[in-house]
């Protein structure tokens, strides 16, 4: 039997878990000695932090599939934050956030929801639309280990296969939620109630769900997650993402001789057809990393599938950071049909306070075994002295049965003060 949670249970469900975890931190209410906080709610927002930081990001992207046309974006990210002084637990956080396009939005598709649109449909795409709004803007109280986090808030839950806020993109995606963190021995609790998320496209979908995160200290073994994500979309256009997905993954690394490191990474996971989802979902995942850290140089080879093909649909990843898998070309943002086979092979180092990342990646449907063809991704950074980075990524797609022969150059540079 399946459970369908509507509003008033998740509320009620909340409230719940709230009343359990708060007194867990009782004992801890106190400030640690030697690190008094501000006397007053006046002090407290006297003493909060301004930042301001700008990404500026040219992009040009050349697909086949679109023709001739080459997409070349040129967008400034700006944003303007404030975070108050915890007192007595209490604090709040806002950010506003502004993309634009420094040149002009006529020579790639900006992929925008509803009037954010540049109506570009001759060149590819850059899903970067012109926006200003509040990005984040919550409140916290916070009691010892625990914490309720209430409003709209970035939320990056591990390696943000599954959840995270798509920092690559100019719009952040971030979420109208009600947020519980704690720990409790060697576990932390980390449970959130999503009535919607503010898409990369400027589109906000509300919700009903429900993201439980369990990593727990596995001692020499490393960290074990145990993780629940029960996605409840309103919309009957959005109804066919409405999953539920349990999983579990195992995250380590052992000292070998000298100056290596063993790393490795085990996770499985299985999907099924949640609330009003119109299809049946009976899917799974699977993702498997061995790497060597050698100190300067690191290699890492990585297995993952994400199940399709069949009467059991595919496996989904609505709300993840799509960008960090299955390559920077982003041909596998929404996962294939016949679902996905990929091998990664990754090498990234530093010489001196350059950073260099290379990887190379396979793709192939997990059912039916197509070749889909292969990507090779490369990546350099640079810290200035006066705290600005300066980063060149490229994204080369070489197509087989899937898509189109696709490349694409990223330069971008940061700064905040």
């Amino acid at each position: 039997m399946r459970l369908r949670f509507d509003r008033r249970t998740s509320f009620a469900a909340c409230l719940g878990l709230l009343l359990l975890a708060l007194p867990l931190a009782a004992a801890d209410d106190a400030a640690p000695e030697g690190a008094p906080g501000p006397a007053s709610w006046a002090e407290a927002l006297k003493d909060g932090e301004v930042d301001v930081a700008f990404r500026y990001r040219f992009e040009e992207v050349s697909d086949d599939a679109v023709g001739a046309a080459d997409a070349h974006a040129s967008t400034l990210r700006t944003t303007l934050s404030y975070g108050m002084k915890p007192y007595r637990g209490f604090s709040f956080f806002l950010e506003a956030e502004d993309v634009t396009a420094v040149v002009d939005d006529e020579r790639y598709n900006n992929a925008g929801a509803g009037h954010l649109a540049n109506g570009v449909r001759d060149r590819p795409v850059v899903a970067d639309p012109e926006v200003t709004g509040v990005n984040q803007a919550w409140v916290r109280f916070a009691r010892g280990a625990t914490a309720l986090t209430a409003g709209r808030q970035e939320i990056a839950l591990g390696d943000q296969r599954f959840v995270g806020p798509v920092g690559w993109r100019q719009n952040h995606q971030s979420f109208d939620a009600l947020r519980i963190t704690s720990e409790v021995g060697k576990v932390k609790v980390d449970y959130a109630f999503v009535a919607a998320v503010h898409r990369i496209f400027g589109d906000r979908q509300p919700m009903a769900s429900h993201l439980l995160n369990l990593p727990i200290d596995a001692g020499g073994a490393g960290t074990l997650t145990l993780y629940a994500y029960l996605l409840d979309y309103d919309r009957p256009q959005s109804a066919v993402l409405s999953t539920a997905t349990y999983g579990a993954e195992l995250r380590g690394k052992r000292p070998l001789t000298g100056r290596r490191t063993l790393l490795y990474e085990l996770e499985l996971a299985e999907q099924r057809d949640h609330a009003d989802n119109p299809r049946r979902i009976d899917a799974g995942y699977a993702n498997a990393m061995l790497g060597v850290d050698f100190g300067a140089v690191s290699l890492k080879a990585t297995w993952e599938v994400l199940e399709g093909g069949g009467d059991g649909g595919r496996f989904t990843t609505p709300l993840a950071t799509l960008h960090k898998w299955n390559g920077w070309a982003d041909k596998f943002l929404a996962t294939p049909p016949d679902g996905l086979d990929t091998l990664y092979l990754t090498v990234a180092g530093k010489a001196g306070k350059l950073g260099w990342t290379a990887v190379y990646l396979d793709f192939r449907a997990d059912a039916g075994g197509r070749d889909f063809g292969s990507e090779l991704d490369l990546q350099l950074t640079y810290p200035t002295p006066w705290g600005q980075t300066v980063a060149l990524k490229a994204a080369l797609y070489d197509a087989e049965d899937f898509a189109a022969d696709t490349e694409k150059l990223m330069l971008w540079t940061t700064y905040r003060f």
